[in-house]
C-alpha cells in the first residue's frame, strides 16, 4: 500500500516501508542523505512516516484506553503541578477558589481536545492537516507556524518544570542549567522514536509518577494550610485570570491531540475515543493541579523552614521541605521521590517534540522529503537553549505562555469544532485531499473569523507586559482582568457561522 503527495515541487510516492521514490523517475536515489537518513531511522526501530494519511491498511489493533494512557502519563507532571501552584501563590487565591477554579474549568476545558482527538482514528491525518478543511492551504501553513512555537514554547516551560525538583535534589549545588540539560536530553533520546515508543513508555510511566505524587501528598498534608477565600471584585479579577491559565493548559493539546491516534482503526467508535481521551486529560489535571494549590499553601506557611525554603529553590523547594520538616531520613527518602517527579516531565516532552517534527513539515511541500525525526531534533535543541536562557522564571513563563495560548488556540479550535458538527457530521472529509491544494476550501471564513476571535482576545488579555483596552477597565486588580478566552470563544462562533455558509454559496465545490 501506497500513501502519495504531490506538488510543483515534488512529486513522492511513500510506500508502507516509509521509502520515498520520486514518481517522474520510479527510482529512488540512495546515495541521497535523506534516504540515508531513513534508512537508519527504519533499522533503530524509530517511525518514519510524517504528516502522511495512515490508510487503514496500515492501522493496527491498538486499543482506544492508549488515548487515556498517553494523556494522562503527559500530564502527571511537575508542569501540571506548577500550574495549580500558580492560585496561591500568583493569583493570590485561597485553597477553596483554587479547587473551585481547577475542577469547573478542568471539567469544562478538557472537553475541546477530547473531541479533536477522535479525529486521529477516523481520518488516519494528523491534527494540524485537519485545519486545511475549513481554513484552507496557506492560513493552514500559518497555523502550523504557531503550533511549533506552541510546542518549543511548551517543551521550554515542561523542562524548566522538572529541572526545578531536581535542582532542590542537589541542595542548590547542581545548577539550574545542568538539571535542564539532564530533564531535556531523557525526552530528546525518548521523543526521537516516535508514535510506538511514546505509547509504550506512556503506557506504565503514570504509574511510577502517580504513586510519587501521592506520596507528596501524604508527607505534605499535614502542613498544607486552608488559606480563607477571597471576595469582592479583586478576587473575581483573580479567578477569571486563573481560569485563563486553566483553559490556556487544557486547550493547548488540541493542536496535537489527533496524532496520537492515528494507527487505530477507523472503526474504533467516536465515543470510546472521546471518554478515554477526556478522562486522560481530566483526571490527571484535575488531581495533580489540587495538589499543586495545596502545595502552594506551603509558599504563606508561618513556619520559616517552608517560606525560605520557597524563596531559595521555588516550588522543588516547598516539596522538599515537606520531607524534610519530618528529619534527615524523610529529607533522603524525598530526594528520591523527587528525582523521580523531574523525571516525570520527560512524558510530555516527547509530545512536543513530536508533534513539532509534524508540524514543521506542513510548512512548505519541501520539508517533507527531510524526515521528521530530524526536524524533533532540531526543535529539541531549539528548547533546550530557550529553557536554559529562562530557567530562573518558572512561574513568569508558564503565566504568560498559558495565556498566550488561549489567545489564539481559542479562536481556532472554535472554527475547527464549529466546521465539524455544522457541516462535517460524519466525518464528511475528503481524505484523498488533505495534500492537494485545488481541492480545499479558500479559508475566507476561516480566517476572518480567525483574526477577529484573536483580536478580541489580545483586547482582553492581561499579561505583565500588555493589559488590553477591555481588561484593563474589568475588576479592581491592577493588572485589569483576563476574559479573553471567554470573549473569543463566542465572538468566533458568531462570526464564522455566516462567513462559512456565505462562503460555501460562492463557492459551493469546495465544500
Amino acid at each position: 500500500m501506497t500513501s502519495e503527495y504531490e506538488s510543483k515541487e515534488i512529486k513522492l510516492t511513500v510506500d508502507a516501508a516509509g521509502i520515498a521514490t520520486d514518481t517522474s523517475t520510479g527510482e529512488v536515489n540512495d546515495k541521497s542523505i535523506w534516504f540515508k537518513t531513513r534508512q537508519w531511522i527504519r533499522s533503530v526501530g524509530a517511525e518514519e512516516l510524517g504528516i502522511e494519511r495512515i490508510p487503514e491498511e496500515m492501522r493496527t489493533n491498538q486499543n482506544p484506553r492508549d488515548l487515556f494512557t498517553i494523556f494522562f502519563s503527559a500530564n502527571c507532571n511537575v508542569a501540571t503541578l506548577a500550574l495549580g501552584f500558580l492560585g496561591p501563590t500568583l493569583f493570590g487565591l485561597g485553597w477553596w477558589d483554587s479547587f473551585c477554579c481547577i475542577l469547573f474549568f478542568n471539567l469544562f476545558g478538557a472537553i475541546f481536545p477530547a473531541l479533536v482527538a477522535r479525529y486521529g482514528p477516523k481520518l488516519g491525518l494528523r491534527t494540524m492537516i485537519i485545519p486545511r478543511y475549513c481554513f484552507g492551504w496557506w492560513p493552514a501553513k500559518a497555523l502550523a507556524i504557531l503550533n511549533c512555537i506552541n510546542q518549543i514554547g511548551w517543551a521550554m516551560v515542561n523542562a524548566i518544570s522538572g529541572a526545578s525538583v531536581l535542582y532542590d535534589v542537589g541542595d542548590g549545588d547542581l545548577p539550574l542549567a545542568v538539571a535542564v540539560l539532564i530533564v531535556g536530553i531523557c525526552a530528546v533520546v525518548m521523543g526521537l522514536f516516535g508514535y510506538k515508543v511514546l505509547h509504550l513508555y506512556d503506557r506504565y510511566s503514570w504509574i511510577v509518577m502517580l504513586i510519587c505524587f501521592i506520596i507528596v501528598a501524604g508527607f505534605g498534608a499535614k502542613h498544607f494550610i486552608n488559606i480563607p477565600m477571597g471576595s469582592g471584585s479583586l478576587e473575581a479579577s483573580n479567578v477569571l485570570s486563573f481560569s485563563t491559565s486553566i483553559i490556556g493548559f487544557e486547550i493547548a493539546w488540541l493542536p496535537v491531540a489527533a496524532d496520537y491516534g492515528v494507527y487505530m482503526r477507523e472503526t474504533t467508535k467516536d465515543r470510546k475515543s472521546f471518554w478515554y481521551a477526556y478522562g486522560g486529560f481530566l483526571s490527571s489535571q484535575l488531581f495533580i493541579e489540587l495538589l499543586g494549590a495545596a502545595v502552594g499553601t506551603l509558599s504563606v506557611s508561618k513556619n520559616s523552614y517552608f517560606t525560605d525554603a520557597y524563596g531559595a529553590r521555588g516550588i522543588g523547594g516547598l516539596i522538599g521541605a515537606s520531607f524534610g520538616a519530618y528529619g534527615k531520613g524523610a529529607r533522603g527518602f524525598g530526594k528520591l521521590i523527587e528525582v523521580l517527579l523531574g523525571l516525570s516531565c520527560v512524558a510530555v516532552i516527547t509530545t512536543n517534540i513530536y508533534s513539532l517534527g509534524l508540524s514543521v513539515q506542513m510548512v512548505t511541500q519541501k520539508l517533507l522529503v527531510v524526515p521528521r525525526l530530524v526536524w524533533s531534533l532540531i526543535g529539541s535543541v531549539i528548547f533546550l537553549a530557550a529553557a536554559m536562557a529562562g530557567r530562573d522564571h518558572l512561574e513568569e513563563a508558564m503565566e504568560n505562555f498559558l495565556l498566550i495560548c488561549a489567545y489564539w488556540i481559542v479562536p481556532f479550535s472554535t472554527i475547527l469544532l464549529v466546521e465539524h458538527f455544522i457541516w462535517r457530521r460524519g466525518y464528511k472529509y475528503d481524505v484523498t485531499a488533505w495534500n492537494d491544494r485545488t481541492k480545499l476550501p479558500y479559508g475566507i471564513a476561516a480566517s476572518i473569523a480567525w483574526v477577529v476571535g484573536t483580536v478580541l482576545a489580545l483586547l482582553t488579555m492581561s499579561q505583565t507586559w500588555w493589559v488590553g483596552p477591555i481588561a484593563a477597565g474589568i475588576g479592581s486588580s491592577p493588572y485589569g482582568t483576563d476574559i479573553s478566552w471567554i470573549l473569543a470563544f463566542a465572538a468566533t462562533a458568531v462570526v464564522y457561522v455566516p462567513l462559512r455558509i456565505w462562503e460555501q454559496k460562492q463557492w459551493h465545490r469546495f465544500g
